[in-house]
């Protein structure tokens, strides 16, 4: 019997192409993944098998070790991880310090000399972002993150973190259970990594939408993916352009199509991509908040962008190269018995 995904996966020709075919070479590109009886692991879509004690959120390469990069746990996770991509190795397991756990997304610094993570205090519920030593992984300062729930950081420059702040607390004792949705509190700020200090503080009229990934487009307009906890109806990309901080104009089909939910957020030029896999969509938007394409596609999580095209993976193994502009696949390739988590990275 032709289930669903079978039908999907040959209407898309997954599995018929080798992805980047006819080129000498391909990019790396770096993953979390469940591959089923083995549990959770990490590595290169050739090579995701380098074991994890938990799930993942996302990879970041070192930029002064070549070959490795640092793996940091899903909210709220207590541990990162050095892999060495290339030999499939894990090299060190970082477990965190008491009454703190991680939120999924970490930088280097701009001399690669320190991590930055995002953390929450677990005795107060207040957001951090700990300097840690990228050699050691050991906590060297702490700086407030001006909220509750921050998770991904972006740089802006070499002094200013773009840090969304999801308004959502957890404790350790309840999981991932959300302890304040009736008062939620999100926020985009903007903050000077060397003393911690506050620049700007954003905030939407809906105190509902989570803010939870960034991305930034060439003319500097950060774009940032939300997670409804209200309505399941409400628009799931907001802009902070030229000092304004709005949601994108979205149609009141599409929010609806989204389902509350976006995954991940990546910038090409001066265009958005945005996952929402409970709708199984994929929306590609201008910087001005325009929808410019969107694409149907199976449970789909991660996206990137490399040598001008757009990339996406899917919870089935997929993985997806598509026409900017236009969103039409171009290839497609599936990993068998792997799902793919949130973030794709490439080196």
């Amino acid at each position: 019997m032709l289930t669903r995904r079978d039908f999907l996966a040959a209407s898309l020709g997954l599995a018929a192409l080798p992805l980047w075919a006819g080129k000498d070479e391909g990019p790396t590109i770096l993953s979390a993944a469940w591959r089923g009886s083995q549990g959770w692991c990490a590595g290169t879509l050739a090579r995701a098998e380098i074991e994890l004690p938990k799930r993942a959120h996302v990879l970041l390469p070192d930029p002064t070790r070549r070959g490795q990069a640092i793996v940091v746990a899903r909210r709220p996770g207590y541990y990162l991880a050095r892999i060495d991509w290339q030999r499939g190795k894990l090299l060190q397991l970082f477990e965190l310090e008491d009454d703190r756990n991680l939120v999924g997304h970490a930088v280097f610094s701009p001399d690669g000399r320190h991590l930055i993570t995002a953390e929450t205090d677990e005795r107060s519920g207040e957001g951090r972002l700990a300097i840690r030593d990228a050699r050691t992984l050991k906590r060297l300062a702490d700086r407030p993150s001006h909220g509750v729930g921050p998770h991904e950081i972006l740089w802006l420059d070499d002094v200013t973190l773009a840090v969304a702040n999801g308004g959502i607390l957890t404790l350790p004792e309840t999981g991932r259970y959300k302890r304040n949705i009736a008062r939620m509190d999100p926020s985009l700020v903007t903050i000077d990594w060397r003393d911690g200090s506050l620049l700007a503080e954003y905030r939407l009229a809906d105190p509902q939408l989570s803010i939870r990934h960034l991305a930034l487009t060439a003319d500097g307009t950060v774009g940032a993916a939300l997670q409804n906890e209200g309505s399941t109806s409400a628009p799931l990309l907001a802009l902070l352009r030229k000092g304004e901080f709005k949601l994108a104009n979205t149609p009141s089909e599409l929010a609806q199509a989204m389902h509350g939910y976006a995954a991940s957020l990546s910038a090409l030029g001066n265009r958005f991509l945005l996952s929402c896999p409970q709708g199984q969509l994929l929306t590609e938007w201008d910087s001005q908040g325009q929808l410019t394409a969107r694409q149907a596609l199976p449970r789909v999580f991660g996206t990137a962008a490399i040598a001008g095209e757009w990339l996406a993976s899917g919870e089935g193994g997929e993985l997806w190269r598509l026409e900017p502009g236009t969103l039409a696949l171009r290839e497609s390739r599936r990993y068998p018995g792997i799902a793919w988590d949130n973030h794709l990275t490439v080196i």
